[in-house]
């Protein structure tokens, strides 16, 4: 197989990008290499992203954000939804001091709790996929299906050495065909992800095996002109700028809420204050190809071990997908 090099008409943003939804019920996806600067993504197959849904200055409609707790950086929105809570939790307790019923509270906070659900900032991690139909586009994955799909590859390694990305289906070094299934809807939606079968006749009966059929040729040879630079999916915006759109967000809620105008966010007498991070210290960058990350994901709001910094290409990764295999078992077959 030769290295995967990266054409800069796939970074073109004017490209047409097609994107892989997961649906309810069953879908059956491929996980693509990565490919770029290792030294930039680490080989990660995927890249960590900090989203909220804004309303947009230019036509008022919802859009989504990428925020700077992508990058582990302090975050308005997150602020906001926090100072939110504060005022929420302040308005309970002088409802409850009224003697205000469950349905008259719940009433009363209706949109500030709504508001503060719909602004939240949501991590989505973004990989190169293919379905079975062969079109090559983004794979967006929730932080659980993010985790299943993880500790499935994990468990490919172990089974076979083999790296389960490989754009290959030979004996000895092939890639494999998943199952994400998503089920419920809203807070209660849940994904299960394993390993598709394929039933095979084996000494005469059928069995079900882990499904490593090919895929298409015309994905094999142009990956390099089909696959994504998954660090250029979302435009990022500074503290400054993102702040900037959430003040017209809130000031456009709060002509039918006006709740949500809270301290600092326009409340007339408040001031935007802006909170300073505390500087963390850098990881170090390890060598190997791995698919596995040094700490379990965390939850949603402070999951920010994990961010990749992927970058257009500077030089192709090679695809030795063997290498890269041994690589990654050698770092985590010593894993629970």
């Amino acid at each position: 197989m030769s290295k995967v090099r990266i054409n800069q008409e796939s970074v073109r943003s004017d490209r047409k990008w097609v994107r892989h939804k997961i649906n309810p019920g069953v879908n059956i996806v491929r996980i693509l290499p990565p490919f770029g600067d290792a030294e930039v993504h680490n080989n990660y197959p995927y890249k960590r992203w900090s989203v909220a849904w804004l309303l947009d200055p230019k036509t008022g409609k919802r859009r989504p954000y990428a925020t700077p707790a992508t990058d582990g950086e302090a975050c308005p929105v997150r602020e906001y939804t926090d100072a939110l809570q504060i005022a929420i939790d302040k308005k309970l307790k002088a409802l409850e001091a009224t003697g205000a019923s469950d349905s008259e509270i719940k009433d009363a906070l209706k949109d500030m709790r709504e508001a503060q659900w719909q602004m939240r900032v949501n991590t989505a991690y973004a990989y190169n996929a293919v379905n079975q139909a062969g079109e090559v586009g983004i794979l967006e994955l929730k932080s659980t299906a993010h985790k299943g799909v993880k500790k499935m590859m994990n468990q490919y390694i172990k089974d076979y050495g083999q790296d389960p990305t490989s754009l290959d289906s030979a004996e000895d070094d092939s890639g494999v065909w998943f199952n994400i299934e998503r089920s419920g809807e809203n807070k209660e939606t849940k994904y299960d992800v394993g390993f598709h079968q394929i039933r095979q006749k084996m000494n005469g009966q059928l069995v079900k095996i882990d499904d490593r059929s090919a895929l298409p040729i015309s994905v094999v040879e142009n990956y390099e002109e089909l696959g994504y630079d998954l660090s250029s999916i979302y435009p990022k915006k500074d503290y400054d700028e993102l702040k900037q759109i959430l003040l017209f967000t809130v000031g456009e809620l709060a002509k039918n809420a006006p709740g949500l105008a809270i301290e600092g966010y326009g409340a007339p007498e408040a001031t935007p204050i802006r909170q300073v991070p505390v500087a963390q210290p850098k990881k170090a960058v390890n060598a190997k190809i791995s698919i596995k990350v040094d700490a379990d994901d965390l939850d949603d709001a402070d999951d920010l071990e994990e961010v990749v910094q992927a970058a257009p290409a500077k030089r192709p990764v090679a695809n030795d997908a063997r290498a890269r295999a041994l690589a990654m078992a050698n770092d985590i077959l010593g894993d629970d």
